[in-house]
């Protein structure tokens, strides 16, 4: 329980907390961990003092087709159980430094050890539970259900030991029926769960409940997935530390309508009496390009990585409000509509140095503003405002 509990840190359920995030932004650049591969050139982000540059300075990336390339090696059949769990571990280690990182880890695992139904699951700082944001195999049911809180079950909590677990019996398995649709419960066999642990934390667990493995014996298999563990888990904590602190930030207030969000930012120290210009952008078209090179991504889980990274870029210039027909609400200070096209391409750069499969950054059609509004010049009805940016 130790162990679950150090996942969640200091994070609680809730929204955009502006006063946390350029606290929690200015200490990522430090704290980022060095790209395996050679830096490329840094972002020079010049709009209204912009503190990000060191966020935006890309990795060298490799393509999306080149990343599956990497796992068109012989058949594992013909690989001893060390020899494949080396060689998926410096497969592994090839991949983008992109935030789809774990989605290429997982793509890699599930097609060198035949997995047919599985899952990977990390933490989500906000809702403290794990939750897929890959899979390949279930039913949208099952994907919906499955989000495995702190402390769930004993058996969960076993994962601290840092051993995968081979639920073969069934009362081993019912613990966990409510993570299931009832169809996928039914024709369920084994359970497997490995853990991914870094520094004592848990930062992700590999679930399987079908594989066609190239091993003699299920021991062999978890043997394989225990060898691999510690490295991928070093990797899921390189790709996904940075996006972990900042929705540990954004959970630090309660949950509040958007209304009320951007009653908050007017009434803030740093934007009282300003010129604000808000935003409705639509991002469909970006995530939905992006998704494109990753079957087994999650687009619910892309969504909320775009979100926090949208958070990071605005950190020194406003704040991102999601609206409730799923467009976002941007607030940017001492702005006008003549700063939206610098704005949109100093986005899209910045979002091109986090993926490695982002879309061109001169693609002006990936990204679109759907309507604007200058406070107070236009009106100071905070109700109006929301209800003109939502429709």
């Amino acid at each position: 329980m130790g162990l679950l509990r150090k996942a969640a840190g200091a994070a609680s359920v809730g929204d955009t907390n502006v006063s946390a995030l350029p606290a929690a932004i200015s200490s990522l650049a430090e704290e980022r961990p060095k790209s395996r591969a050679a830096s490329g050139p840094s972002a020079r982000l010049g709009l209204l003092k912009r503190s990000i540059r060191a966020l935006a300075a890309a990795p060298a990336k490799r393509s999306a087709e080149a990343a599956v390339q990497l796992s068109r090696h012989p058949s594992a059949e013909s690989s001893s159980e060390s020899q494949l769990a080396r060689d998926l571990v410096e497969e592994s280690k090839a991949l983008s430094d992109g935030v789809e990182l774990p989605s290429l880890i997982f793509a890699t695992l599930r097609k060198r050890l035949s997995l047919v139904k599985s899952a990977l699951l990390l933490y989500d700082p906000v809702r403290l539970e794990y939750a897929p944001w890959a899979s390949h195999g279930f039913d949208q049911t099952t994907l919906h259900r499955m989000r495995i809180p702190l402390g769930a079950n004993e058996t969960f909590n076993a994962l601290a030991n840092g051993d995968p677990l081979d639920l073969s019996n069934p009362e081993q398995r019912a613990a966990f029926q409510r993570f299931f649709s009832s169809r996928e419960f039914a024709l369920l066999e084994r359970l497997i769960l490995c853990p991914y642990i870094f520094e004592d934390t848990l930062v992700g667990v590999l679930l399987i409940t079908e594989a066609h493995h190239p091993f003699a014996s299920t021991a062999a298999f978890l043997s394989c997935l225990k060898d691999i563990a510690a490295d991928v888990a070093s990797l899921l904590q390189m790709s996904r530390g940075f996006l972990t602190k900042l929705s540990q930030a954004r959970a630090t207030h309660p949950p509040a309508t958007p209304e009320e969000q951007v009653r908050r930012l007017l009434e803030s120290g740093r934007t009282r009496g300003k010129k604000m210009l808000f935003l409705s952008l639509n991002l469909g078209a970006y995530i939905r390009e992006v998704a494109s090179g990753y079957p087994d991504l999650d687009l619910f889980r892309l969504r909320e990585d775009v979100r926090s990274l949208l958070d990071a870029f605005l950190a020194d210039l406003g704040v991102a409000i999601m609206l409730p027909a799923g467009s976002l609400l941007v607030c940017l200070q001492s702005a006008g509509r003549d700063d939206i096209p610098l704005f949109l391409h100093q986005l899209r750069y910045f979002l091109s140095s986090r993926f490695a499969a982002a879309p061109a950054q001169g693609n002006s059609s990936s990204i679109d503003v759907l309507k604007s509004r200058i406070w107070p010049d236009e009106g100071t009805d905070i109700r109006e405002l929301i209800s003109f940016l939502s429709s």
